[in-house]
């Protein structure tokens, strides 16, 4: 007997990738999705596919998920976001779990592709995501720019085989990239989290860094085997590591004068 799992996606603005996020789990039982405030033609693809379909103004990375579990019929929830696809190695996984094995567990882990311009970012793998959980066992963790869950026990955390693809469809954005706006208005919030967990910024982390995330991503990660594709990620990876403690410096200036 299949077990039963509800699918709940978040989504805003979504027209060009979430119809293949909801294709890729028409076997579940249930699809929830949960709007932000789309102004596009996300709705009218959202109610071709959900069993229930929500509009709820946006509640930060946890806080919109977690409202989105709290609505599924079944303990069981895989959580998507609607850029994201389950390949069909991860849907025959889920469908195969026996309800012993399911009682053993709380969450399960499944491993992320990550996609950028269409093409698949090796150096970025493993990406373990925390997405198959039972809604009523697992503790939600408050990130500044994404969300988490873990399990009461270690022992009770599984890994699944197969992949969420994550862009693999939609436009070829360089936002995806550059990150632009998106990259500004996260910047000060990560900085924070990072300065009220304990750390600072010193000189050599703006010195050293940016130069150690770049030969991480291009040599250790592998980028160099994908050519200029790669090249391009880890310079992103430079850049991102060398604004995110700019930014932490910035935090800490400010924090030490008040």
């Amino acid at each position: 007997m299949k077990p039963k799992i509800s699918v709940m996606i978040t989504c805003c603005n979504a027209e060009k990738t979430l119809s293949a996020a909801c294709e890729s789990v028409q076997w579940a039982e249930e699809i929830i999705i949960v709007d932000s405030g789309s102004t596009d033609q996300t709705a009218q693809i959202a109610k071709t596919y959900a069993t229930k379909y929500i509009v709820e103004p946006w509640r930060g990375y946890t806080g919109q998920k977690k409202f989105g579990a709290e609505h599924a019929s079944n303990d069981w929830v895989l959580i998507l976001d609607s850029d994201e696809i389950v390949n069909a190695r991860l849907a025959q996984n889920i469908q195969s779990l026996t309800d012993d094995h399911l009682a053993k567990h709380d969450l399960f882990w499944i491993k992320r592709k990550n996609f950028v311009f269409l093409k698949h970012v090796r150096a970025w793998d493993p990406d373990w995501q925390s997405r198959l959980i039972h809604k009523d066992r697992v503790i939600w963790l408050e990130h500044a720019l994404h969300e988490g869950r873990k399990a009461k026990s270690s022992e009770r955390e599984g890994k699944l085989g197969g992949h969420l693809l994550h862009k693999p469809v939609g436009p070829v954005d360089f936002m995806d990239y550059f990150g632009g706006d998106r990259m500004d208005k996260r910047l000060l919030p990560v900085a924070r989290e990072m300065y009220q967990r304990g750390k600072r910024c010193h000189c050599w982390d703006l010195l050293l860094r940016p130069a150690l995330a770049f030969l991480k991503f291009y040599f250790i990660k592998g980028g160099l085997f994908s050519g200029s594709f790669g090249l391009l990620m880890a310079q992103k990876a430079s850049v991102s590591t060398q604004l995110k403690y700019a930014a932490l410096w910035y935090v800490q200036k400010i924090e030490e004068k008040s």
